[in-house]
């Protein structure tokens, strides 16, 4: 067979096959050679899942809530009671405390019902103290725990805060071990923070951890800052409420790390007795925002 008749055969031959193929589709015949259907990208991502964003707190109420400031210095009262109002909180402010007036300070705040209706608590604290604990304004340099402090705000004991966030700054201004007359922490009158905590921790059906909720920036610097005069006003204190005020859209988070940046700058080019020292510990499940707005 020549090479014109061999072409002509073989174009013969697909046709019938391509033929052959298209009866057997018609006639509802499978097709074993037959690829499955691919879906592009576009028409299944309605099958796929969808982007879910970050859960937030809750920070709608007006006030947001009670912010305690307690300034046993006296030195940042005024720009932290502007700040945390513009930012949307009923603040009380107490200056000059004993370690007992701290004390019933913080058990009375815990205890205002307001908690309830509102949907965060502040606290900032500003003493001389220990290592551990604050003194207030007392020369027996008795101390509070600052652990206990916490405590007194934990789901148990405050129900009205369970779930919600609570924020504390604390700036110690630590006094070393070699100047303490008595470094005994101080017994108050009244029931103990455990016996309290017993008393009010109940069995439930709440599956929200006790200690759940806290965010806790513990700053601890050298008490000698507070006899130069240059430096009358708390580093980190001045950098939190520059941040609150300017960056209200930024989570605490990621506003506490830009606080930890200035700070670490600072302390580069100073020496040791003037460095400030930050300690970040937080419970949060949520996003947290400081603001309503």
């Amino acid at each position: 067979m020549c090479t014109l008749h061999r072409t002509c055969h073989l174009r013969r031959e697909r046709l019938q096959n391509g033929r052959s193929k298209e009866h057997r589709l018609l006639m509802g015949q499978p097709d074993i050679k037959r690829e499955p259907v691919k879906t592009s990208i576009q028409e299944s991502e309605a099958f796929l899942p969808q982007h879910t964003p970050e859960e937030r707190y809750r920070m709608q109420s007006k006030p947001l809530g009670i912010c305690l400031i307690i300034d046993c210095v006296g030195n940042d009262t005024g720009i932290l009671r502007d700040t945390f109002t513009s930012l949307g909180y009923e603040v009380q402010s107490f200056l000059y405390l004993s370690v007992g007036d701290i004390i019933n300070v913080l058990r009375k705040v815990a205890r205002m019902p307001q908690h309830q209706d509102y949907d965060s608590f502040v606290c900032v604290l500003v003493s001389r103290g220990g290592s551990q604990s604050v003194f207030g304004v007392d020369e027996t340099h008795s101390g509070f725990p600052l652990d206990h402090i916490r405590r007194l705000f934990m789901g148990d004991v405050c129900p009205s805060l369970l779930g919600k966030p609570k924020i504390f700054f604390i700036q110690n201004y630590v006094v070393s071990e070699g100047q303490l007359e008595d470094s005994s922490f101080l017994e108050v009158d009244g029931p103990s923070v455990k016996n309290v905590e017993s008393k009010a921790r109940q069995p439930g059906a709440c599956t929200i951890h006790r200690e759940a909720d806290f965010f806790w920036s513990l700053c601890k610097a050298d008490v000698s800052l507070l006899k130069r005069p240059s430096t009358s006003s708390s580093l980190y204190l001045q950098c939190l409420c520059e941040k609150l005020g300017r960056e209200r859209k930024c989570s605490l988070l990621e506003l506490h790390i830009e606080l930890n940046s200035k700070v670490y700058d600072w302390n580069s080019r100073v020496s040791a007795k003037k460095r400030y020292y930050v300690w970040l510990q937080h419970t949060l499940r949520k996003k947290l925002i400081l603001s309503c707005t």
